[in-house]
């Protein structure tokens, strides 16, 4: 999720992430307020989600088009609320993200800070706009979606209060239509109970470079548990390898795409799926439905330290999905 649009993979072979780097690194927030938890994914009453077996709770359909971001509904009672998401847009990825903005921070304030972090050439300039957006808000995560991929689904047990959906696609804080608001209110009791996830994700520091904890085969269809242990914000995307590739392909082209040059070759093919960036000690639980084969999961966020991708410089890791 770097915003430097520069550090992508070559023209037409690369164009996913290329897009990728408009989704601004952020990090360095605590807990997310207004959000006891995050869990997998649920149903409302008498309404079968994709992954049935909730208890309870509040659906709400996200539908990520080219130009705009609608949502089935903009209230929903506190307790579980589920996000299903998805794109009819053929071409490009649209990660989501939940967030709450800090009291007296307008969405147009907030945007036009995230437009500065988005295209700043300067690091120093780049490093002030995003400590500006670090402050302004907190963020729990979403899906990120493609056509190709299907249906993303988040769950959080959320608080009362004033949300905004976000596709990060976004840098234009002149585009709104691309920001929704979901207003949370009070429930006489809790509506909906959380369930567990039966695969967990972690992403970690391990000195300088980020790593995951997990198993090195995962569902196709599951739905995963993840808690971030990072310093900084994390996601977990999943990316979907070529046939024949090798570990060596993908370091190779990792450490060319860090170094901001041409990869020897490009050993991923379609765009990332996944759960968008979740902060420090904060956890998630996402659900998707993948076709079975290899893939990378990793993390697009740039490091706050070196404004590189974390992904370019080595948080990856080959997983099967089965």
């Amino acid at each position: 999720m770097d915003v430097n649009p520069r550090q992508t993979a070559p023209e037409g072979a690369g164009r996913a992430m290329e897009r990728r780097g408009l989704l601004v690194g952020l990090g360095g927030l605590g807990l997310a307020s207004g959000a006891a938890a995050l869990l997998p994914g649920s149903a409302a009453a008498g309404e079968a989600g994709r992954y049935p077996g909730g208890a309870g709770g509040s659906i709400v359909r996200a539908v990520a088009a080219p130009g705009e971001l609608t949502l089935s509904t903009d209230a929903v009672p506190a307790g579980l609320v589920t996000l299903r998401a998805t794109t009819p847009d053929p071409e490009q990825q649209h990660p989501l993200g939940l967030l709450r903005l800090r009291h007296g921070v307008s969405v147009a304030g907030f945007l036009e800070h995230y437009r500065q972090a988005a295209t700043a050439q300067d690091p120093a300039e780049r490093r002030a706009a995003l400590a500006l957006i670090d402050t302004e808000a907190h963020y729990f995560g979403g899906p990120a979606v493609s056509a190709a991929g299907g249906a993303v689904e988040v769950s959080w047990i959320l608080a009362p209060g004033t949300y905004h959906l976000l596709d990060y696609t976004t840098t234009d804080p002149a585009h709104p239509e691309r920001v929704r608001t979901l207003t949370v209110t009070p429930a006489g009791r809790p509506h909906g109970g959380p369930r567990s996830a039966p695969h967990v994700i972690a992403p970690y520091d391990d000195g300088d470079r980020g790593r995951f904890l997990t198993a090195a085969t995962l569902p196709a269809d599951g739905v995963f548990h993840v808690v971030n242990h990072t310093r900084q914000l994390s996601e977990v995307m999943f990316l979907r390898v070529t046939p024949g590739a090798s570990e060596e392909d993908v370091t190779a082209c990792m450490e060319a795409l860090g170094r901001g040059e041409q990869p020897p070759v490009y050993p991923f093919t379609g765009v990332p799926t996944g759960l968008t960036p979740l902060q420090p000690g904060a956890s998630a639980v996402f659900a998707h439905a993948l076709r079975p084969g290899r893939h990378l999961l990793t993390s697009f966020i740039s490091n706050r330290e070196t404004l590189v991708k974390r992904a370019f410089e080595g948080m990856w890791q080959l997983v099967t999905l089965r």
